[in-house]
């Protein structure tokens, strides 16, 4: 335990020592104005490499027409203004050298332009599709065409790295449990809620997502890795905002719209977004089991057949204000809410066979479901600056809480080989859930001498769960209460949590490290009803989670460098999966919680190497211990599967990310993830040990056709996937999109067709059955046809905004 405090420890020697090799970092400042001398706010300023006109910084001006670029390395610079209505400006070499570190510009007057000129002057900087950081991959979503009409998880779906499977598990680089935030914020919601929720937002929301493979000390430590959604935000001065329009078409149709609407003065900043989306689809599936008897002779075979379709409207708002009570300090509260109504029909037919192949009856069902979910949120917090030099207190508190209500009636009928009714079984399942969460925290940053920085934080979270499964039988009588299989299940969580963090930098090397301390305590309540027994438990523990950086430049620009991270992670379960209620499927599928699961935990180390923004190669290793993982066992003729501490797993891969411009007019962005991967696992008298191969490949083409046109070609292609129970086959998708600018670069129209030759098909096996071998297929709406409508209005601008991190940080995906 001692060994993990004196690693922060030794870093602070380390960065409070004086040091005389430092690197260069220069800045340019000046200021913008019109002709009659008054100040130009919100234009944007453009600042390039002179060597391969690489786009450095692209910033705005202030309130009062002021800029500064900071940061910048030794070299050559031209910068760039423009500003809606004036001509732009573009300014001679400007160089930083040891003895030259700043230049002030004189004022830079922009001319007004006249219509014909401004229809003819065009200054525009594109963002690259993928940026590379010291400690993560920044996608910038707009620079996606054939995300344009979809919805966040189709954005998930195509970032380099990100898999998406069949059950809506989302992984990043081949880890599993993935915390994915809301512009720092997590969303508290199981894989399936989540991806529910992402199907609700629309695309157009979205600025850019960040995927954090080894996350840093300030993050909770929950999840095998993080992705960060950043949602859109104009803070330029005035009024301003942004209308996405969406629908595509494939069996059904689609919709997904979004109005982002900004006012900002010195003292305010009031900024909302509200989307509507509709989401519909089916799902044609098959089931195949084949059951053997100790001798390994055909005993039975059920194969069954199901069709199933749901509509979904999803409503998002979120409220905002910034109150900029003096020029330290900044106020703000955020309000969100959202609601799901969804509705589906799932209808099967199964038909028994005996070992020799003789049918031996038949089933048929529905279930018939009914779904409201609401979500609300709300957010307080202040960013404090003591002085100039950067020492920053930040706070946050959130409280959240959603609440889902199911309603499913279920009838089977089951039938002689001769068509003769010989059975009728009706249920009907009311399922009601609330939670509630509770979170604080504080985050602070202290500058220190020699370009280094001390940064510390505490959270505390507090979460109540209260799930009631409400099992009936229909009766001649009415609805009669089925006590053995109903459930009322209440679960607390608390955990505190507290980091340091210290980084430090030189001419060449930079280090990060970082050292997180969370305690948990956790209290299970099982209710006890006419059949079932009251029950609790308790859990307590409290772990250390250690984190390092550490990068060095290998030529004095820093285009080529190296970075060796590492981090360890915590796996904690589900709020629902340790609740051991049943859920119903179907005539022969069920699936349960388990109050006995402990939390895993993870370590990763990864040594990247990265040239500019062109090319990226990481060595990357990792291992899980008590891995969560759902477990399936036949009862009978049932498959019942519940979620088990079950496997120890080591991961060994090669993930290349590569950009390169064959010609001026065609990008390419290559990505992939290889991995050799070794799991065992030992739970509910199941048992692997498997070795496999993983890999994934996407591959993007961006041509720009003109001045106003521009395409993208996509191709994904996963191969073979082998985890736990799961082994599932290769499929690709190709998708395609064109866009075109109109009303004077304000508006964008986009078509796009996603998975044009209709081969996302997933087929799958469960192994590891004693005796029983399993297939399944699915196939849903995946082949679309879209456009898409985006206009912006006001002065448009990427002004730099206050980073506020939400309190809640630690709970997500754990809802269900």
């Amino acid at each position: 335990m001692n060994r993990y405090f004196l690693l922060p420890l030794a870093m602070l020697a380390i960065l409070c020592t004086p040091t005389k090799a430092q690197s260069i970092t220069g800045k340019i400042s000046g200021q913008i104005r019109d002709p009659q001398n008054r100040a130009l706010p919100g234009a944007t300023v453009i600042l390039q490499e002179r060597q391969d006109s690489t786009v450095k910084k692209v910033s705005l001006s202030d309130t009062d027409g002021a800029f500064e670029v900071k940061n910048l390395p030794k070299g050559d610079y031209v910068l760039s203004c423009s500003y809606v209505g004036f001509q732009a400006y573009k300014s001679g070499l400007l160089t930083i050298t040891e003895t030259q570190t700043a230049l002030r510009l004189p004022v830079i007057v922009l001319q007004a332009s006249t219509p014909k000129t401004l229809n003819e002057v065009v200054v525009t900087a594109k963002k690259p599709l993928v940026e590379q950081k010291i400690d993560r991959l920044i996608v910038n979503v707009d620079a996606m065409l054939t995300a344009a009409g979809g919805n966040a998880l189709d954005v998930l779906a195509k970032s380099p790295g990100v898999m998406v499977s069949t059950n809506d598990d989302i992984s990043l680089n081949g880890k599993r449990n993935v915390l994915v935030l809301i512009d720092d914020r997590p969303t508290y919601m199981s894989a399936q809620d989540l991806a529910a929720y992402l199907r609700s937002l629309p695309g157009g929301l979205l600025d850019k997502v960040e995927l954090i493979s080894n996350p840093p000390a300030r993050y909770d430590a929950a999840g095998g890795a993080i992705i960060n959604i950043v949602l859109k935000k104009n803070r330029a001065a005035g009024f301003n905002g942004s209308l996405n329009l969406g629908y595509n078409q494939g069996r059904y149709g689609r919709s997904n719209n979004a109005l982002l609407l900004n006012y900002r003065t010195k003292k305010f900043n009031i900024f909302t977004n509200s989307s509507f989306s509709r989401d519909r689809n089916f799902s044609e599936e098959t089931y195949s089991r084949y059951f053997f008897t100790d001798a390994g002779l055909p005993q039975s075979t059920i194969l069954q057949t199901s069709q199933s379709n749901y509509t979904s409207n999803g409503w998002n708002g979120r409220i905002g204000m910034d109150y900029v009570a003096s020029p330290k300090t900044t106020i703000g509260i955020l309000f969100t809410s959202s609601t799901r109504p969804k509705s589906d029909r799932l209808d099967y037919t199964s038909n028994q066979y005996t070992g020799l192949m003789q049918l031996d009856s038949v089933s048929k069902g529905y279930t018939d479901g009914h779904y409201q979910s609401r979500n609300t949120g709300l957010n307080l917090n202040l960013s404090h600056k003591f002085d100039s030099t950067g020492k920053l207190l930040m706070a946050n508190v959130d409280y959240l809480t959603f609440q889902t209500n199911t309603n499913q009636f279920s009838p089977i009928d089951t039938y002689r080989p001769d068509g003769q009714l010989a059975n009728t079984q009706e249920r009907l399942f009311i399922i009601p859930s609330t939670v509630r969460i509770y979170a604080g925290k504080l985050d602070y940053t202290q500058p220190l001498a020699g370009k280094a920085e001390f940064s510390a934080g505490l959270k505390s979270s507090y979460v109540m769960t209260d799930t009631e499964s409400n099992w009936f039988n229909q009766t001649g009588d009415g609805s009669v209460p089925d006590y053995g299989k109903s459930n009322h299940f209440q679960y607390t969580e608390a955990i505190n949590a507290a980091y340091v963090n210290l980084k430090k930098e030189w001419s060449r090397w930079a280090i990060q490290t970082g050292l997180r301390l969370e305690n948990t305590q956790s209290t299970g309540h099982q209710l006890a009803n006419p059949a079932t027994v009251d029950s609790t438990f308790h859990r307590s523990y409290t772990w250390q989670f250690p984190s390092l950086y550490l990068s060095y430049k290998l030529d004095k620009r820093g285009d080529n460098t190296l970075v060796l991270s590492y981090s360890k992670r915590i796996r904690r379960p589900g709020y629902q999966q340790l609740n051991p209620f049943l859920f119903f499927q179907d005539r022969y599928s069920y699936s349960g919680g388990n109050p006995n699961l402990i939390p895993g935990y993870g370590q990763s180390i990864d040594l990247r190497y990265t040239y500019k923004h062109y090319l990226g190669v990481t060595l990357a290793y990792s291992w899980d211990k008590n891995g969560i993982n759902p477990i399936t066992k036949a009862v009978g003729d049932q498959f019942i599967t519940r979620p088990q501490n079950f496997y120890q797993g080591h991961s060994l891969g090669i993930i290349p990310n590569v950009s390169f411009s064959p010609t001026s007019w065609w990008t390419v962005n290559i990505s992939a993830v290889l991995l050799a991967i070794r799991n065992q696992g030992n739970a509910a008298g199941v048992t692997i040990d498997q070795q496999s191969n993983l890999h994934e490949v996407e591959t993007m083409n961006q041509f720009q056709l003109g001045k106003t046109w521009s395409a993208e070609l996509t191709g994904f292609f996963p191969g073979s996937q082998f985890f736990a129970q799961t082994k599932s086959s290769s499929i690709y998708n190709i998708s395609a999109g064109l866009q075109k600018t109109i009303l004077q670069r304000q508006g964008t129209l986009r078509l796009t067709v996603n998975d044009i030759f209709y081969t996302l098909v997933m087929h799958s096996q469960t192994v590891a059955l004693n005796q029983i071998s399993a297939f399944y297929t699915r196939q849903s709406d995946t082949r679309r046809v879209g456009l898409s409508f985006m206009y912006r209005f006001g002065k448009e601008a990427n002004a730099r905004k206050r980073n506020t991190v939400g309190s809640a940080e630690d709970e997500k995906m754990r809802t269900n």
